[in-house]
């Protein structure tokens, strides 16, 4: 079985749609994804999800689960709550706990947002739409009970994906959100493997490529990601 998650394209938050980038980069994904015919595609309700969606089909169905996973947590000495994908290096490299998939849920940190109980709603979304297809959450790999080649397609967000890809993959996604960057219109793929007959788990071929960009000469857009130098004037 496949499931491949595809990052929304580049945001125009203020008007709740894409920036012209972000419908050159649908066109370009329009003209070069390839939809497998055993495939099926979810969406998140977000428009620039749903726009992003209806570039590689014309089925889709709309989730609310798969929406931005934009829950807010209080950082210690802080007046104002934050979104738990921008911490400072200099803040999560600090916090033990953080890098431990046992633990870091349960820290205070996490607590302050209560979102331990977000996550495992969506853990538990991701695992009732894998059971359609006989795969079967059972500790930490999968129960196969009908072995298949089917796909789903996940279109939504950078916050939701990294949650998405946590649970697949058995680590922390606080880590997967603060050092990784999945670019707009950016393609992870996983598939299943299952060595021994009915137990399964995930392996991730691909995170974040942009072949589609590629053949249009286009570079991935900046959404997402901070500077690259301190003097630099992009996004600190």
């Amino acid at each position: 079985m496949k499931i491949t998650i595809i990052r929304h394209a580049d945001p125009d938050y203020e008007h709740n749609t894409l920036t012209p980038t972000g419908f050159k980069e649908v066109e370009a994904l329009k003209k070069h994804f390839v939809l497998n015919n055993n495939a099926t595609v979810y969406a998140s309700p977000l428009n620039r999800a749903k726009l992003t969606a209806e570039a590689i089909s014309s089925n889709i169905t709309i989730c609310p689960w798969l929406k931005e996973f934009d829950h807010l947590i209080m950082l210690p000495n802080q007046n104002e709550k934050v979104i738990t994908w921008d911490f400072l290096p200099s803040f999560y490299t600090s916090q033990k706990d953080l890098y431990d998939n046992d633990k870091y849920l349960d820290t205070e940190i996490f607590k302050s947002g209560n979102i331990k109980k977000y996550y495992q709603e969506v853990c538990s979304s991701l695992d009732e739409l894998l059971s359609q297809h006989g795969y079967i959450r059972e500790n930490n790999y999968y129960r196969v009970e009908k072995e298949n080649e089917d796909e789903i397609i996940l279109v939504c967000h950078f916050g939701m994906m990294s949650v998405l890809m946590s649970h697949l993959m058995n680590i922390p996604y606080v880590i997967i959100a603060n050092t990784m960057c999945c670019p707009p219109t950016g393609i992870t793929r996983f598939v299943s493997e299952e060595r021994r007959q009915g137990v399964a788990h995930f392996r991730c071929l691909c995170f974040g490529e942009t072949p589609h960009l590629v053949l249009e000469n286009y570079q991935p857009s900046f959404a997402a990601r901070f500077c690259e130098t301190f003097s630099s004037k992009d996004r600190h």
